[in-house]
């Protein structure tokens, strides 16, 4: 794949060994369409006939629109990449705290670099295979023991969208072309250190938002870590989104996940977290909009295999418009191990107009036989009208 060949080209070696683990599935896998369950309600084809081109990591980006989206609050620690490449000249990490990293894959510790792609390669899916394939680079956040930073971390990634769009990399054809970039990040907190990450993805040019995004994060939180993750997309109407999230949790740890996309034609976020120790906290909230020609897809994978763990899941989804539509398949799954569990998951959707549609699926698997778990789902209309389900096992 000639895309694939250029990306590694220009990759950094550190990312050798990710780019080889994932050739094996590359060589072999096939793209899902709607007739993979995984995909039923996702049509990823206008995207697959695109023509791709790798978008550049020098491109420009315009500092006014950079200081508007900067975060007061993360003054000192705002991280900017472009097109998935962590770009230092245009972010300022003055104030991270003692022992803190955050740079490309060249400087970071052994340790973390080798922590690359052991989740992703397992259960990342085809997006997760490509990022790895085709990163340049890896953003890595690693904090050391008893580390604590005192403000947050805002990742903003910035995407071009492609300025010729008779040609590709990929011999697609077509006279339409996606740029293509692949943000690699992982997060690596080693016992009881704390953190708070905001990511924002926008577009460089709401204007000409053609672009296709597949970024890919990693978290590995050690016994008593901390993670608030903030995760916003508002790229523009033409961009497609398919963003893996997969973090794993050692005993005692906490993971925060707060969600918010109203941006982007196309947008995915697959989840998957694993509860590897006792007394692990996850909470995972969500706010969905879908608007004209929008589709917004949640995928969240949730397992407890020790005991005293607790979940929480919020997912809300507003569908505004006709052609708008969401899809929420969220699985919890309490195995027999994970005696004592606290977990709860609810669905709310909101259809504002008529024949805006949102497909969802919670399932809540319970193994163990000692535990206190909820789940309810709700579709409504502005005329009161609704459908719920619930269901309470304890």
């Amino acid at each position: 794949m000639p895309l694939v060949e250029s990306a590694a080209s220009a990759g950094a070696p550190q990312l050798a060994q990710l780019r080889a683990a994932c050739q094996p599935a590359l060589t072999t896998m096939r793209m899902p369409s709607t007739r993979n369950e995984e995909y039923r309600f996702t049509d990823i084809s206008p995207v697959l006939s695109s023509g791709l081109a790798l978008a550049p990591a020098d491109a420009a980006v315009d500092a006014g629109m950079l200081g508007q989206l900067a975060l007061p609050e993360a003054a000192g620690s705002s991280i900017v990449l472009v097109n998935g490449v962590f770009r230092p000249e245009l972010s300022d990490l003055s104030a991270l705290p003692a022992g803190c990293y955050v740079g490309g894959s060249a400087g970071a510790p052994a340790e973390a670099v080798q922590q690359l792609g052991a989740q992703s390669n397992a259960r990342g899916g085809p997006f997760a295979v490509l990022n790895g394939s085709l990163a340049q680079d890896a953003l890595i956040i690693s904090l050391p023991a008893d580390t604590a930073a005192s403000q947050p971390l805002h990742l903003l990634h910035v995407s071009t969208a492609a300025a010729d769009t008779s040609s590709s990399s990929n011999g697609n054809g077509g006279g339409h072309v996606l740029h293509v970039s692949a943000a690699r990040l992982l997060i690596s907190l080693a016992g009881n250190a704390k953190l708070d990450v905001v990511e924002e993805f926008v577009s460089a040019n709401a204007a000409e938002g053609a672009h296709l995004a597949m970024p890919v994060a990693e978290v590995v939180l050690g016994r008593g870590a901390a993670l608030k993750h903030g995760y916003v997309n508002r790229e523009a109407q033409g961009a497609a989104h398919f963003k893996a999230t997969l973090v794993s949790q050692a005993e005692g740890s906490s993971y925060e996940l707060i969600e918010a996309r109203i941006g982007g034609s196309l947008s995915r976020h697959d989840v998957g977290v694993s509860q590897v120790g006792p007394d692990t906290v996850t909470s995972m909230g969500h706010f969905l909009l879908a608007g004209a020609g929008q589709l917004q897809d949640l995928h969240t994978k949730l397992v407890l295999d020790h005991p005293r763990g607790q979940a929480n899941q919020l997912h809300k989804c507003i569908a505004s418009a006709a052609t708008g539509k969401g899809v929420f398949d969220g699985n919890v799954k309490v195995n027999k191990l994970a005696q004592k569990t606290d977990a709860g998951q609810l669905s709310r959707n909101l259809l504002l107009v008529p024949k805006a549609t949102v497909n969802v699926k919670p399932n809540l698997q319970i193994i163990a036989d000692d535990v206190k778990c909820t789940h309810g789902c709700a579709v409504s209309d502005l005329s009161r009208r609704s459908c719920s389900t619930s269901g309470r096992a304890a």
